[in-house]
Parts: structure tokens; C-alpha cells; sequence
């Protein structure tokens, strides 16, 4: 059972209060409390600075995890993972206030998740915030390059890692459209231009990873939960863009973590393994 509402405030309260310390002690391995704040889309990657020209396709793996626990278990079986900056995870952010507002709510959507286990939400900073959700200036988001990951998830109590057990990586914040007005049948979006942001944003996703030399990435359903975007939408945008031109080569190991307990989680797994089913990158 996951820990109770008074449990929380005290890990959450614990996590905020170490974040500088921990950060501190993994300095070495990129740990900071640093972050960019990413105003616009970013420029095409440029192929001539492709880190694997000559990379064989792996199979994209949907998996039923939390996000920082699936960039764990791939840095624990892969040793080029652990390199600097190699490491990025999706953070399915608010764009209207740091962590969906989790020091207060304490809720235990994927992003307040994050933060339970890690430094992330110091990196969050209140003068990023807020940025338009769709329409002008709505593709953007934040960079976080170095945050360890120090408590394990919420299913496990968010109790201490050992030492030798945390991990450094890089959080991509960017938030899909928020509750967008939908077709009757509600698979698609009623305007074409909240499509338009959604491409815009994940490739800035992938864009955002690229640029920073993350060539392992833990990804997630973007917006088909607390924000209602259609799944299979969602899935089919991100499958695309992943595969086309500008991105192959650039990703050794493509991962979505689409944790199945509560809530929509169970028919998100069920649609992402559908559509990645034998997508390689």
C-alpha cells in the first residue's frame, strides 16, 4: 500500500530538505540544482553530430513502471548508461506550477512522483512558471541536467536508496495539452492547432534530450491522464515522430514507463504496447 497522506507531507518535507546536501555529495557525477528554462523548439538536430550513425534498432519497450524505477533498472543492467547526462527521463509536468503544486497537494500523479524520490523540485523554479498550456509559447519547458534520484518509489515508501544505489540523470519537464475540447468520440482533438502543439512539444521532447547528449530515455503517456488526451492520439504522434529521419541514430534505448495502477494507467499501458508493438529505434 502506498504511503498515507500524512506520510507523504513527511517524505515530501524530508526530500525538499536534503535536496541541497545530496545534490552536494554527487557533485561529481553531474548532480545540480541547476535548470534552463526552454522559451521556444529547439533547432534540428544536426546529422552530422549524430552519436550513432551506425546504431542497430532496438525494440522501443513499454513498460509497467514508474519512470525514475525503469531509468534505475536500465542504469543498473547497462553500464554506458550511467556515463554523464546519458540518462533522460520525461517528467509529464504542469506548466502552471512546479510540480502540479505537489509540495502542498502531495498528490501521486507521475510527476509529484518524481519529486517524492528525487531533487527535481528544487530544480523547478516559481519564476518559470506559468507558461501557456496550448497557442503561442506553449512549446517550451524545462531542462534539468543533473538530478539524483535517492528514495525509491512510492509503491516501495520512497525509502532511502542506498548510496551506491542512486542515480544521476536529466529531467525533461514539458506539459501536453491540459483538457483540450475533444471530437465526439473523443479520440481525436477538436482543434487542429492543439495538435499541432502536441507534435510541437514532443519534439521538443526529443529535441531537448538530443541536444544535451541523452542517448537513454524513459518516456511516458504525455497528457492521457489527469489531461485527458486521447491515447491512442498520443501514442501514434510520439511513435512517428521518433521515427523519423532527424532522430535515428541519436537514441540507443527508448523506454515508456506507463505505470497501469489507478486511474486510465491500465488502458495507457494496454494502448502503448499496441501501437510500439515492433517499433524499433
Amino acid at each position: 500500500m502506498a504511503p498515507s497522506f500524512g506520510e507523504r507531507a513527511k517524505i515530501a518535507k524530508d526530500t525538499i530538505n536534503r535536496s541541497p546536501k545530496i545534490t552536494e555529495e554527487h557533485s561529481t557525477q553531474g548532480a545540480t540544482l541547476d535548470s534552463t528554462f526552454i522559451s521556444e523548439q529547439l533547432p534540428p538536430l544536426d546529422p552530422t553530430k549524430c552519436p550513432n550513425p551506425d546504431h542497430v534498432p532496438v525494440q522501443v519497450e513499454i513498460l509497467d513502471s514508474d519512470s525514475f524505477t525503469a531509468a534505475r533498472n536500465i542504469m543498473k543492467d547497462d553500464a554506458e548508461a550511467l556515463g554523464k547526462g546519458k540518462m533522460a527521463v520525461l517528467n509529464l509536468a504542469s506548466d502552471s506550477e512546479p510540480g502540479g503544486g505537489w509540495a502542498f497537494t502531495l498528490s501521486k500523479t507521475q510527476e509529484e512522483a518524481l519529486c517524492y524520490s528525487s531533487t527535481l523540485w528544487t530544480t523547478l523554479r516559481p519564476e518559470y512558471y506559468p507558461w501557456p498550456n496550448v497557442g503561442p509559447k506553449s512549446v517550451a519547458g524545462v531542462f534539468s541536467p543533473g538530478i539524483v534520484v535517492f528514495k525509491d518509489d512510492l509503491d516501495h515508501d520512497c525509502v532511502d536508496l542506498a548510496v551506491e544505489e542512486r542515480r544521476v540523470v536529466s529531467v525533461i519537464t514539458v506539459a501536453a495539452p491540459n483538457n483540450p475540447p475533444l471530437t465526439e468520440d473523443e479520440k481525436n482533438f477538436k482543434f487542429e492547432f492543439v495538435l499541432d502543439n502536441l507534435r510541437g512539444k514532443i519534439r521538443l521532447v526529443y529535441r531537448m534530450a538530443a541536444h544535451n547528449g541523452a542517448q537513454y530515455l524513459v518516456l511516458g503517456a504525455m497528457g492521457c491522464g489527469v489531461y485527458t488526451c486521447p491515447p491512442y492520439l498520443v501514442a501514434e504522434e510520439m511513435k512517428s515522430i521518433l521515427l523519423e529521419k532527424e532522430f535515428k541514430g541519436w537514441f540507443k534505448k527508448v523506454v515508456f514507463a506507463v505505470y497501469a495502477a489507478g486511474g486510465t494507467g491500465a488502458r495507457n499501458l494496454r494502448v502503448f504496447k499496441e501501437v510500439f508493438d515492433g517499433v524499433k529505434v
